[in-house]
């Protein structure tokens, strides 16, 4: 191995130090919660050994995610990172759901670490690719640090997309409850809040922008500065459109129920029409699937027997 990767190595081995003396801390408190348990004499035995080793898994990931925090908030601490940068990070967690001060810490910190972590095990198994070219066992931990920078990125994609197809699904049933509290005379922040604990179960992320927005409405004053940020936050149309409806009933004093209703009623006609739309879209997708796998199997099916006479006849008459 020449010069360049040993540095590398050891500079990884020494980023590594804190993550490993963080582990046998945890494993020191793991053995001390397992000599607590063996000391316990509990005559239910077995249901609270499985309760405590819940407690000690629940504790262990809760110590790995403060672990990656940490590391997330000496990045940002050092100002490595521009404020803009910052903030578009922020927003972007905030689009998927993701509360808390921590947020942006943990998703910087476990960059970090599979930046570090993964050309780290590339390097480990550097030995046993000996038989491969010299090329491939110099790219490999490049493209591990690469592919450890860019999942978390990949990660949070995802889980923003399938956070706003949620919000799309459930923002008209949100729009049905506020509609029955309305019609039963509550008032704005009581519906919103109604529709948190309503929906808590059958969709999470509805429930869990009002709740923020009921929230955000027993802190701040202004009703109109809680509903542009309900609006913006998640840059779903629905919400926006949600918020400009309901202060254009609080500025013309137009009746909410009625615009909840109608704004109800076109967010299911464009759901349908979304459904429509991919619904006729199968035939185009399932054109070149039924060509490449379904007809040569019609094809050999059908013109099978008879190839197989014509190649038997060609065979006969060959010998005579």
């Amino acid at each position: 191995m020449n010069r360049p990767l040993l540095f590398a190595l050891a500079g990884s081995m020494a980023a590594m130090l804190p993550c490993l003396a963080a582990a046998a801390h945890l494993l020191a408190q793991r053995r001390r919660l397992r000599a607590r348990m063996r000391g316990l004499r509990d005559p239910r035995g077995g249901k609270a050994g499985a309760r405590t080793g819940a407690d000690g898994i629940r504790e262990f990931r809760a110590s790995s995610v403060r672990l990656v925090s940490a590391i997330g908030q000496v990045i940002v601490k050092r100002g490595l990172l521009s404020t803009g940068t910052l903030d578009e990070l922020r927003e972007t967690l905030t689009s998927t759901g993701a509360q808390g001060a921590n947020a942006v810490s943990l998703f910087i910190g476990a960059k970090i670490l599979l930046a570090i972590g993964l050309p780290l095990v590339g390097f480990l198994f550097l030995p046993r690719l000996a038989g491969m070219p010299v090329l491939f066992r110099h790219v490999l931990p490049a493209a591990l640090a690469i592919a450890g920078l860019l999942t978390p990125d990949y990660i949070l994609r995802a889980r923003r997309n399938a956070y706003l197809k949620q919000l799309e699904a459930g923002l008209p049933d949100a729009l049905d409850v506020m509609v029955i509290c309305t019609q039963a005379g509550v008032g704005l922040g009581a519906a919103i809040v109604q529709v948190s604990v309503e929906l808590e179960h059958a969709n999470a992320a509805v429930a869990a922008e009002f709740a923020r927005t009921a929230n955000e409405l027993s802190v701040i004053a202004d009703t109109r500065v809680v509903l542009g940020n309900l609006g913006a936050r998640s840059g779903v149309d629905g919400l926006r459109r949600l918020a400009t409806t309901l202060l254009q009933t609080q500025q013309y004093g137009t009746p909410i129920t009625d615009a909840l209703r109608g704004l109800s009623a076109e967010l299911r006609h464009e759901m349908l029409t979304r459904y429509e739309a991919g619904a006729a879209r199968l035939g185009v997708l399932l054109t070149l699937p039924t060509l490449f796998f379904i007809m040569p199997c019609v094809f050999l099916v059908a013109g099978g027997p008879a190839g197989i006479q014509v190649a038997r006849s060609f065979h006969h008459h060959g010998r005579s």
